[in-house]
């Protein structure tokens, strides 16, 4: 099993460098590949998950720190299988869409942003699983760009990338609060821990930080904003990136985190909040829109809004409905957008202000009908998959019962009412118009794919087989054991229920009536212009901070990131509530004997001011060094001592090489005030330098440093030599970093020395062409 996840992981990501080299006319059928042997590889775990079945596939990573586990469960399976169902279609309607007008790093980039996504449904840990959040993050925001020769394409890639970005690091801080307290990253063991974990107050943070990726991620209301910017991507990574992967992955989180901490305070209140909220504002919104894609993609942020409602009341009532939700919508959305897709083609337009006078029902009736399918599974009419997942969300708004009107049971069918109207909206508007448009206008039937049409009408077929055959559906293949009704949903029970649908459905007509009033209505500020604001903002402060501190020149970076550490230094020194007076003490066993390295560091430090040699600056570091090394051997630290000496010998010897190779230094170029900046800055680290070390060395520790060290070096036999373990052991990774620094740096002065030979031997044969 651990081969064949990994080859799942790992094959979307193959094949997209397969993608970037191959001749452009293959990358298409390459592409097809992915999605095609994920789906194969997948589909054999589903009868196992679906009856119950969760297991943890141990894959290593760093031991005592985080674990890189998968995790096969039949949510994670639902949704591997959903992105290469809908990827699969997805890379097939593109084919048609783009035909020779494709590019590799197209093809590349969706393949990733796959890749990632099946790696997301299938981390335990929570590490592995933040590297694929990121990833798709990073290539969504090349496919929203890919047309970075507009405008609009790099102002929507920045918007979306901003907003998730920021809730990825917010995600981040989240993982390392819980994962932290809790000592583990793997939800696994989280949720095996979720009463140890609730009972934690720092949980609330934790838990808050966690969501804030997942809405961002889910364009949740107030994060709305930056969903319709990206519509400036290419119409099948629209279809994708709202069908099952992106905006899902905010809700396969949540899923994710319903175990461990469904039963938080928090959970039900925040989920069906924002949800709620986001399903009402984001339908007006939807109801509000012209532009086609625009209208879809608030219509998603709706309905996923719906779907994070939902999970705040499963926290509560256990209802197992998500995938029933998830799949009625990724259906019916995807389609619609292959359609709008093939609609702009046709027409050369999906403005709705153009299309409502043309009458698109005698062009083409095949489009129609399933554009009809896809807006009655959108207002979740009966018939379809959509009436059976608006149903079930009512039953767990209301909690079964019908007793009386809810502030959550108004937002359900005010929400429901504006689906309705809006479905209504883009049907009517575009078949339904007083003349028939030119056969002229768009792209002529016979340069137009039949693919447009074909892949809208296999996921429609699912919204059919979902709304004559419920039962079959959801109680043999969807998720078997859960207790659906048997009879089918073209038919049904006079209850609670279907008064709220009709209601719903009166609203929603009533609505659309009077959308051609609500249009004319004096525009007032959208998500767009708060979008624009935050992503021209963030630029203008990245501009001026690059001016600021980044303007060039070694000084200012050194001074940068100097007065960054006297920053933390002392916010660290105020957060542990030290103060001055706390610093004035006795320093370690015996200060007299202490000044004598002291004096050599000082003196030291005063002639490298004074000197203009570099060899002489350089001698006065050495002693400044082998100052610390009398410190060392004064507090009876033999193994630190010896590793200083060494450190300073071979410092020694590798700048006088480089030294040599350097001119002398000339006059100081510097103004007074940049002497005075550069002086002040170096008195504020000295300072703050010194004010730690004076503080760790004149408080006595509640336990002796290292003593850890040396429990765990003896218990299990590490070995004798502290240091050397704490070396290679405990911080082996550090140590690590520290040889690939060092040797980076090595690199470093020999390609300087190369490139400085290289120079001479240029001006040398220069000088001789001159000569002769």
């Amino acid at each position: 099993m651990t081969e064949t996840l990994i080859a799942i992981i790992v094959l979307p990501f193959c094949l997209a460098l397969i993608a970037l080299v191959v001749p452009l006319r293959w990358a298409g059928a390459v592409a097809l590949l992915a999605p095609a042997g994920v789906f194969g590889m997948a589909v054999r775990y589903w009868p196992v998950v679906a009856a119950g079945s969760t297991r943890i596939v141990p894959i290593g990573g760093l031991p005592d720190l985080f674990s890189l586990n998968l995790r096969v469960d039949q949510l994670g399976i639902f949704f591997v299988l959903l992105t290469a169902g809908i990827g699969l279609a997805t890379v097939q309607y593109a084919r048609g869409y783009f035909g020779e007008k494709s590019s590799r790093l197209f093809w590349s980039a969706l393949l990733a942003f796959m890749g990632a996504m099946i790696g997301l449904a299938l981390a335990d840990s929570l590490i592995l699983l933040f590297v694929f959040w990121e990833v798709t993050t990073i290539t969504s925001f090349l496919l929203i760009g890919m047309h970075f020769d507009e405008e609009g394409s790099r102002q929507g890639a920045v918007q979306s990338f901003l907003v998730t970005g920021a809730g990825g690091l917010a995600l981040l801080a989240g993982i390392a609060l819980i994962g932290g307290r809790a000592g583990t990253f793997d939800l696994s063991t989280l949720a095996a821990q979720k009463e140890t974990i609730l009972a934690d107050p720092m949980h609330r943070i934790g838990l808050a930080l966690m969501l804030l990726g997942a809405l961002t991620k889910s364009a949740q209301f107030p994060f709305h904003f930056w969903l319709p910017g990206a519509m400036a991507a290419p119409t099948p990574v629209s279809a994708f990136l709202h069908s099952a992967a992106m905006v899902k992955a905010g809700i396969l989180l949540i899923g994710r985190l319903l175990p461990v901490f469904g039963e938080s305070e928090l959970w039900l209140p925040v989920l069906t909040t924002v949800g709620l909220a986001s399903y009402v504002i984001t339908g007006w919104l939807a109801l509000r829109a012209t532009d086609l894609k625009e209208l879809l993609a608030f219509s998603t942020a709706g309905f996923l809004g719906l779907i994070t409602a939902f999970y705040g009341y499963a926290g509560r009532d256990g209802s197992s409905a998500e995938f029933l939700h998830i799949l009625n919508h990724a259906t019916y959305k995807a389609a619609l957008f292959f359609l709008v897709g093939w609609l702009d083609k046709a027409s050369g337009t999906r403005d709705l202000g153009l299309l409502e006078s043309q009458r698109w029902w005698s062009r083409s009736r095949p489009a129609a009908v399933l554009f009809g399918i896809g807006t009655l599974a959108m207002a979740g009419l009966p018939m379809t998959l959509g009436f059976m997942s608006k149903e079930e969300f009512y039953e767990i708004v209301m909690g079964g019962k019908f007793e009386r009107l809810t502030p959550a049971l108004v937002a359900v069918i005010v929400g429901s009412s504006l689906m309705v109207a809006y479905s209504l909206k883009i049907f009517i508007g575009v078949f339904l118009g007083s003349h028939v448009p030119s056969a002229e206008q768009g792209v002529p039937p016979e340069k137009r794919s039949s693919w447009l049409l074909i892949v809208p009408g296999i996921l429609l077929t699912v919204q059919v087989v979902g709304g004559l055959a419920p039962h079959w559906l959801l109680s043999e293949v969807l998720s078997p054991g859960h207790e659906w009704p048997a009879s089918p949903a073209i038919w049904h029970y006079v209850d609670a229920l279907l008064v709220i649908s009709l209601v719903s459905y009166a609203a929603g007509l009533v609505l659309f009536l009077g959308w051609h009033v609500a249009r004319q209505m004096p525009g007032v500020p959208g998500p767009k212009v708060a979008a624009e604001t935050l992503s021209n903002g963030t630029i203008t402060l990245a501009e001026w901070w690059t001016r600021v501190a980044q303007e060039g020149g070694h000084p200012r970076y050194l001074s940068v990131i100097l007065l960054t550490f006297v920053a933390a230094g002392i916010l660290g020194l105020g957060y542990g509530g030290a103060s001055l007076a706390d610093l004035v003490g006795p320093w370690g066993p015996d200060s007299f004997v202490g000044l004598i390295p002291a004096l050599m560091i000082v003196t030291a430090a005063v002639f490298l001011l004074v000197l203009r040699r570099r060899i002489a600056k350089l001698i006065m570091l050495t002693v400044a060094g082998y100052g610390t090394v009398v410190v060392y051997m004064i507090y009876q630290a033999p193994d630190l001592a010896l590793t200083q000496i060494l450190t300073e010998a071979v410092a020694l010897i590798l700048l006088l090489l480089i030294f040599r190779q350097l001119p002398d230094l000339g006059p100081d170029p510097r103004s007074n005030r940049q002497k005075v900046v550069h002086g002040t800055v170096s008195a504020l680290v000295g300072l703050t330098l010194a004010g730690l070390t004076w503080g760790a060395a004149s408080h006595s520790p509640s336990e002796r440093a290292g003593a850890e060290h040396l429990r765990l070096s003896e218990s299990q036999k590490l070995g004798e030599n502290v240091v050397n373990v704490i070396l290679t052991d405990f911080r082996a990774v550090d140590t690590l970093g520290e040889i690939v620094v060092l040797a980076l740096a090595a690199l470093g002065v020999v390609v300087l020395y190369r490139a400085k030979g290289r120079a001479n031997r240029i001006k040398e044969r220069a000088a001789q062409e001159r000569g002769s």
